[in-house]
């Protein structure tokens, strides 16, 4: 089948073949470089003073996610593009920056053009913008400075050559950034594996330790920025109250000097008390409060950042909705990030993309709502500690004397004392804490060397090959299903399930319209008696003998129709050649050209067609008037004769009775030449008139629906079906082929590799 099918087989893999290399050459290699980070504890990074509570985890937050989801944000992509210059991008991708150009610098404000870099070997370089106009030149000592940018040029002492660079707009840039960072937040512990995908070599472990370096500071000046607001408010809460604290001494010393001196009672001493309490719980409700206010006054959007500050605020420990939505938030955020990471992510516009942003701002709205919600209720609870401070200095005015109003004096300065006392100790905790601020996050180890991702060329060949090889094969498969002609013994044996009479090779046609031994020969090949030492004359030898034993044991076959189920299928050749053997045996035999419609018989041995079988059967000849007596030695060729406007009622009349049991009497095998059994009725009616019908199929031609229709007709008749002669079989299609060549005498002239390889084929 593979041998059959083999153009096919091959054009298939070339194909694919031709398709990987294609596609692999167009294909633009990228690389990939790792690194890993260590989230540590924010506390780590405070003095550790115990009245400073400063803990990311109150909310039961992640961290390590929260500080690597900063990863995919634009200003940490910013960044890291102001830092390395990577506005600057060669076009070319075989040009690699870092081999080129160094120390690049672009101005933010640097408008996008497209420039050419000129090396000129050993004297220099020249850059130009579109016009082609001068823009920098000098040797390679000389900085470049452009509009905007500036870098210098490596040291070149090859062929001149140009390349094409562009300034790129900075958020592009920073999307390039962004889309090629990825990070995996390791279980159980509080590192983080960072990967950065790109075209360039050279700059991917690059941007990587930038990418890396810009989140350690990054959260870092975060840290910092809250503890500087913190200490601000701070700042001017303590001048505020070391003014009221000394007013209300001054007021003491001067009431003193007027009344004197007296004892507060116990229970003016626990309104005082409680008084003070109050104060100091409004002082800590106020710092959340403003903390608050900053938080959420920074920016219109809630962003990681937002998140992150909004975890370290002590305050909102306590609260289980806000917890919520900040651990929901930030999986979102995460979501998403997986969904972008990397070269192979999602791009913006994608509907999953935009559906997690929707979700993503639907959240971020929540959030808001449940702090301004936080910050109403801290303000109604900051109400109602004045209400409660209120109600308290009231009552100390209800005691009699000068003992109260001395005591409400006395109370004044003290209150201010310690709120005085207590925002002094915040604040120079706070200096601390600002003063002491380091980066928490470590790098722990620098970026990898770059590496290709991916299949090369080469590799991507070998499983084209074995690909379209495989294609190659199930596409055989498919066609040989595809199929439904007899191709094979095997597939008559399987479909029509009667025996093979004999097997002509293709050879056996070859010879058709040529001259053997002088002699030209019509539309039939007569191989048997043009070449007897040919394998198809052997083959047809064969089917002598096969047509003279079947069914020795009950009757001989004298007369034999052949038919074949549809035309040129080879029966007239079959019919010829049988009959040109059996007279080689010495058998007295007649052919007969029963094909009344496209008759060949004549053609073939060169006779004339008139008179025939059709001038017997209208009365108007004999049998022995119309019969060529020794054609062939022992064979007599009756040709069809006029042609009839009414074969069938021919063939199936009286006079067609009368005249076979007059060939029976007369000959020892008669072979009926008739039309295709499909076409005509006419060789069913023969065939039932006749001892046994031998049906003629061509490999590779005839349907098996259409062997098997034609065999069901001449069953319907009562026909009697000898076998089936299969025509047309090329060497490797059939193996038992071969026995006729062992048979022939013939010696294969092949040397052993051919030999080995023929029976490979063979087997296949």
């Amino acid at each position: 089948m593979l041998v059959a099918h083999w153009r096919v087989v091959a054009f298939l893999t070339v194909s694919v073949v031709f398709a990987t290399y294609t596609s692999g050459r167009r294909t633009v290699p990228s690389y990939q470089s790792d690194l890993s980070v260590q989230v540590n504890s924010k506390k780590q990074v405070f003095a550790r003073l115990d009245d400073i509570d400063m803990d990311e985890l109150a909310l039961k937050t992640d961290p390590v996610l929260s500080e690597a989801l900063v990863l995919s944000t634009q200003r940490l992509a910013l960044s890291v593009v102001d830092n390395l210059g990577l506005r600057l991008q060669f076009q070319d991708l075989d040009v690699w920056r870092d081999q080129v150009v160094y120390d690049v610098q672009v101005d933010t404000l640097a408008r996008p053009d497209s420039f050419v870099l000129r090396l000129n070997g050993p004297s220099g370089y020249e850059v130009r913008d579109q016009g082609r106009h001068l823009i920098a030149s000098g040797r390679y000592d000389t900085p470049v400075v452009g509009p905007a940018f500036s870098f210098k040029v490596k040291a070149y002492e090859g062929e001149p050559y140009s390349a094409r660079f562009a300034i790129i707009p900075r958020v592009a840039a920073a999307v390039m950034v962004s889309g090629g960072l990825s990070y995996t937040v390791q279980s159980t512990t509080n590192a983080v594996a960072i990967t950065f995908t790109g075209t360039d070599p050279t700059q991917v472990p690059e941007i990587l330790n930038a990418a890396a370096i810009s989140l350690r500071e990054f959260g870092a000046d975060r840290t910092r920025e809250m503890a500087n607001a913190r200490l601000d408010y701070i700042r001017g809460q303590v001048d505020q109250a070391q003014a009221r604290y000394r007013e209300a001494l001054a007021e003491v010393q001067r009431y003193k000097e007027r009344q004197g001196m007296t004892d507060l009672t116990a229970e003016e001493v626990s309104t005082i008390n409680s008084i003070q309490d109050f104060e100091h719980e409004k002082q800590r409700k106020l710092l959340d409060l403003a903390s608050l206010r900053d938080v959420m006054a920074a920016t219109n959007d809630v962003t990681i950042e937002t998140v992150n500050r909004l975890a370290a605020i002590p305050s909102l420990a306590s609260n289980a909705a806000l917890a919520f939505q900040i651990q929901n938030l930030l999986k979102l955020y995460d979501d998403r990030r997986t969904l972008t990471a990397g070269a192979l992510g999602l791009r913006e516009g994608n509907p999953q993309i935009g559906a997690i942003d929707q979700r993503v701002a639907h959240a971020a709205s929540a959030l808001r709502e449940a702090v301004n919600a936080m910050m109403r209720g801290m303000d109604q609870e900051i109400a109602a500690i004045e209400r409660s401070v209120g109600d308290l200095r009231a009552r100390l005015q209800t005691y009699p004397g000068k003992e109260t109003q001395f005591a409400q004096l006395t109370l004044e300065s003290d209150l201010l004392n310690d709120t005085y006392r207590y925002l002094l100790t915040q604040y120079q905790a706070a200096r601390i804490s600002a003063a002491t601020i380091r980066p928490y996050i470590e790098i722990m180890d620098a970026a990898t060397e770059a590496r290709r991702l991916g299949m090369r060329t080469r590799q991507k060949l070998m499983i084209g090959l074995l690909v379209g090889l495989f294609l190659g094969v199930v596409a055989a498969f498919f066609l040989e299903y595809l199929d439904q002609t007899i191709k094979s013994s095997a597939d008559i044996e399987r479909a029509l399930e009667i025996p093979v009479l004999g097997l002509i090779p293709l050879g056996a046609h070859l010879t058709n319209g040529q001259r053997r031994n002088g002699r030209r020969r019509g539309a039939i090949p007569l191989v048997s008696m043009a070449s007897p030492d040919d394998p198809s004359a052997e083959a047809y030898r064969a089917l002598r003998t096969n047509v003279t034993f079947v069914n020795a044991e009950e009757r001989a076959l004298r007369i034999i129709c052949v038919t074949s189920p549809g035309p040129g299928e080879g029966k007239s050749t079959t019919a010829a050649n049988l009959a040109i053997t059996l007279a080689q045996q010495g058998t007295r035999t007649l052919l007969v050209d029963a094909d009344l419609r496209r008759p060949l018989a004549h053609k073939a041995f060169n006779l004339v067609q008139e008179p025939g079988l059709t001038d017997i059967l209208v009365g108007t000849a004999t049998l022995r008037e119309a019969a060529r007596p020794n054609v062939v030695p022992n064979l007599d060729v009756l040709p069809a004769g006029a042609l009839p406007p009414n074969p069938s009622e021919l063939l199936g009349s009286a006079a067609m009775h009368r005249l076979i049991e007059e060939m029976r009497a007369e000959y020892e095998t008669v072979i009926f030449d008739s039309p295709p059994t499909l076409a005509v009725t006419d060789a069913s009616v023969l065939s039932a008139s006749s001892d046994a019908a031998i049906l003629v199929v061509r490999a590779g031609e005839t349907e098996e629906v259409a062997a098997q229709r034609a065999l069901e007709q001449l069953r319907r008749v009562q026909a009697r079906v000898a076998g089936v002669v299969l025509n047309g079989v090329e060497r490797n299609s059939d193996r038992y082929y071969y026995y006729y060549d062992y048979r022939g005498g013939r010696k294969s002239s092949r040397g052993a590799i051919a030999n080995l390889r023929q029976r490979i084929a063979n087997l296949l």
